[in-house]
């Protein structure tokens, strides 16, 4: 029996339907039968976060006999991804975490061949309610991102899944201070510094207890604060990988992103400025840049014709994305997400909006419907 990931075929799971195959664990044995209901969301969640598999022959059965899959179906792999990770990188002593990190790089891997401005979207107003959550968010955040630009980049699919896990473990050490911080907003204390500035060595150490070999992984997660010039910490070195380099901005630009106590999040432009600014002008920032553009998906911004929108779709050009408009020039909801393009001098950009400002709240599956907003 060949047994997959319960996250590869995650889009078949939704609260009230029945399971279309059986769900096992890591030794093949059956732990719910085909049939089984899920109760509800909760139970979606557990299951995913738990790293079960199902049997590749019965999900490719059931596969065939099932309808295409909706766009929307990459929400609830995003949310599944969140809840698997959630629980795998809070273990890197658990004797099977390695290869668990390795069965989780092909569903981030395999986002690249969707929707990217929903994935964007995605990363962008992800709900960070839960802050205690940060480190875990903030890991899928990065490797997600990764997984569209290694593909820019063109690199081998080997050096792809090096850089996924790196990205995905580059702060294994600390995600537990990661949430602490954001929980609390304020500047780090002496012991907390320290732990900061060893994190990519102290996080080395654990994947390398857990039996990594790849010096590339490694490296990349060791060097991933490292500054062409010698300017970074914790060595000070002068040519750190591209891979590391990669992270490094992908690192930083997601964290500009996300909100903190007391800390709201950079609005998109000043994030896509100070990262180039910071980086001086490296050409891997840039192409982390360029992914997100001025105006990305997620992205608030307010119309020449007073209406506030949220952009769903990047442009032909940087400064004219599609957006859904969500209220009218009065500041009332519409009761349906209108599409408007901004290509136009009547529904072009005069500002972006601060996410705090907003009150109209739309699912993104509404935003991201084939069939509506035509």
């Amino acid at each position: 029996m060949k047994l997959i990931p319960l996250a590869q075929v995650s889009h078949a799971l939704h609260s009230g339907v029945t399971l279309p195959w059986g769900v096992r664990d890591g030794n093949g044995s059956l732990l719910l039968a085909k049939g089984h209901v899920l109760a509800d969301d909760r139970a979606v969640e557990a299951l995913l976060a738990r790293g079960m598999y199902v049997d590749a022959a019965e999900a490719s059965g059931a596969s065939s006999r099932a309808e295409p899959p909706k766009i929307e179906n990459m929400t609830t792999r995003w949310a599944g991804l969140e809840a698997r990770l959630g629980t795998l990188l809070r273990g890197p002593t658990e004797p099977m975490f390695l290869q668990r990190v390795e069965e989780v790089i092909e569903p981030i891997a395999a986002l690249a061949d969707g929707n990217i401005d929903l994935l964007i979207f995605l990363i962008l107003r992800h709900d960070h309610s839960r802050m205690a959550n940060y480190g875990i968010v903030h890991s899928l955040h990065a490797a997600a991102l990764c997984s569209l630009l290694t593909r820019r980049l063109g690199w081998s699919e080997d050096k792809r899944r090096s850089t996924l896990g790196a990205a995905l473990t580059m702060n294994l050490s600390m995600l537990e201070l990661q949430g602490h911080l954001a929980i609390r907003g304020s500047r780090p204390n002496e012991s907390e510094r320290t732990a900061i500035i060893e994190h990519p060595f102290a996080s080395g150490r654990l994947l390398r207890d857990a039996g990594l070999v790849d010096e590339d992984w490694l490296s990349a997660v060791e060097q991933h604060h490292e500054q062409l010039g010698g300017t970074g910490y914790p060595l000070g070195l002068a040519a750190p990988s591209e891979m590391s380099r990669l992270l490094r901005f992908v690192d930083s630009f997601t964290a500009k992103h996300s909100p903190r106590a007391g800390r709201a999040p950079q609005p998109a432009h000043k994030a896509a400025r100070d990262l180039f600014t910071q980086s001086g002008g490296d050409p891997l920032a840039a192409l982390v840049i360029k992914e997100f553009g001025i105006y990305p998906p997620g992205c608030y911004v307010r119309l020449a014709s007073g209406e506030v929108a949220i952009v769903i779709q990047r442009g032909a050009t940087a400064n004219a994305p599609i957006v859904a408009a969500i209220t009218n020039k009065n500041g009332d909801p519409l009761t349906h997400p209108s599409r408007r393009d901004t290509s136009s001098a009547s529904n072009a950009i005069a500002a972006t909006v601060a996410a705090n400002l907003i009150r109209v709240r739309v699912s993104t599956d509404t935003l991201y419907d084939r069939n509506a907003n035509r």
